[in-house]
């Protein structure tokens, strides 16, 4: 029997999986049974320790501030990743995300930004490097904090001292690495110059509350949180995105790896396509609006009604509704309320909900409109039909037509693709570059024509 079959068969080995998942996220690992007992085997002997049992009985006694629990995590956690990882996320931030931040800051010249899961720093001195080199004029005499955090603290060690080997500099051209690092021995050291304004710090992303404004993990206009939560469970995913929202100012914007979008997201962001990538994006807290006032109830003398012997069913109606308030409270004979008037219930899905809304007012293309977003993000129905049916009730409905032009180009359809990226751009023509765009969350035609530019580059007019 090899050691990590002896490891997998003790029988302690369970708990202490369990363990160590509830204690940092990573479920990656909850049927993967040999490769945790693999990273086991590495930390074993540990002392006189040389059992699953023992270890789980030392770890306990240490807790998961010690240096052995520590070191496992080490061996637990994945370090891969390089500079400019996924660079049409970049360009995204480059031409929508990070102009929209300094319009909406520029009284409190802030810029905050958080590389949550940010491994050995490749991401956060990328931040750097592309703040410097595309928005130097425009952050002149501005506060910028790019905060780095993981759970791994060798992974953060390597990430202070900002040096790498070639594989995490692959891809960048002999210019970029000229300008942006030193060449030290086989390493390349990035210059102090991109290293201003970025700092890490250790932080759990499963344990640590969030936002923590003592530990600076809160109001952050832009979140990069990539390829983590593909190693967390449901539960833990589904709570992590609501601190993240949380964790945003209004307005703010979020990125995450592309295995990682979901039906949750949408739910608390609003979805930013550009070409190659969705950003999604936080919307500003309307302010508390006062409550109603209280119905008038009239004084009515109390009413007995006749109740059957036996009680008669309910036709059951096609979607749970709620009936307006009244000044009498309805009855078992009371008709139920008008269909123009049903509502969802709390459990409805956001595709139910939208599909009730059209259902009460075919005519509204707004309504179309989110359908068609719920469909391409879900994977079903027909979202260029629920696009098209948006355009035509609102011929000018500029989003419409650009999320009909990516529907298009998701499907191959080139043609129709660019015409209807045309067709938006030309519809914003002679517009005020601050004007917000009709269901844009905030997007305003600079920011819309500058995505558009990016899908039409290269086109003859």
């Amino acid at each position: 029997m090899t050691p990590i079959e002896t490891i997998q068969r003790d029988p302690a080995f369970p708990r202490l999986k369990a363990m160590v998942i509830a204690a940092t996220g990573l479920a990656y690992y909850a049927d993967k049974d040999a490769a945790f007992a693999e990273r086991i085997n590495r930390r074993l002997p540990f002392g006189r320790v040389t059992t699953a049992g023992g270890y789980l009985a030392a770890l306990e006694a240490e807790g998961p501030g010690g240096a052995e629990y520590q070191g496992l995590i080490n061996e637990l956690t994945v370090g891969e990743t390089f500079f400019f990882r996924y660079i049409e996320q970049f360009d995204a931030l480059r031409a929508v995300a990070i102009p929209e931040c300094l319009r909406r800051n520029q009284k409190t010249r802030l810029l905050r930004i958080w590389s949550a899961g940010c491994s050995i720093g490749p991401e956060a001195y990328t931040l750097e490097i592309l703040l410097k080199q595309h928005f130097a004029e425009q952050l002149d005499g501005w506060q910028v904090h790019i905060i780095g955090t993981d759970i791994n603290d060798a992974f953060l060690e390597q990430a202070r001292r900002g040096v790498y080997g070639d594989w995490a500099v692959r891809g960048l051209s002999p210019d970029t690495l000229d300008a942006c690092f030193d060449r030290r021995d086989r390493q390349w050291s990035v210059k102090s110059k991109y290293r201003q304004w970025t700092s890490f710090m250790p932080f759990n992303l499963v344990e640590g509350a969030i936002p923590s404004y003592p530990h600076g993990i809160g109001l952050f206009d832009i979140i990069l949180c990539r390829n983590v939560m593909i190693y967390f469970d449901e539960v833990t995913r589904h709570r992590l995105l609501g601190d993240l929202h949380k964790a945003l100012s209004d307005g703010g914007w979020l990125v995450v790896g592309h295995a990682e979008a979901g039906p949750q997201l949408n739910e608390l962001f609003t979805p930013v396509s550009v070409p190659g990538a969705t950003l999604y994006r936080k919307q500003a807290e309307l302010p508390p609006q006062p409550a109603p006032p209280p119905p008038v109830r009239a004084w009515l003398p109390p009413v007995e009604v006749a109740r059957p012997a036996a009680p008669v069913p309910a036709k059951p109606a096609a979607r749970p509704s709620a009936a307006t308030p009244s000044a009498v409270p309805p009855s078992a004979a009371s008709p139920p309320p008008p269909k123009e008037v049903a509502t969802t219930n709390e459990q409805s899905s956001p595709l139910e909900v939208c599909l009730a809304r059209i259902e009460s007012n075919r005519l509204d293309p707004t309504a179309h409109y989110q359908l068609g977003l719920l469909e391409e993000e879900l994977g079903v129905g027909d979202p260029v039909a629920a696009f098209k049916r948006a355009l035509y009730l609102d011929s000018g409905f500029v989003l419409a037509d650009y999320h009909l032009a990516l529907a298009y180009w998701r499907r191959g359809r080139l043609g129709p693709a660019q015409r209807h990226f045309r067709n938006a751009r030309d519809a914003m023509a002679g517009r005020p570059d601050d004007e917000p765009v009709a269901q844009g969350g905030g997007l305003t035609v600079r920011e819309l024509c500058g995505m558009l530019d990016l899908w039409l580059s290269g086109e003859e007019a």
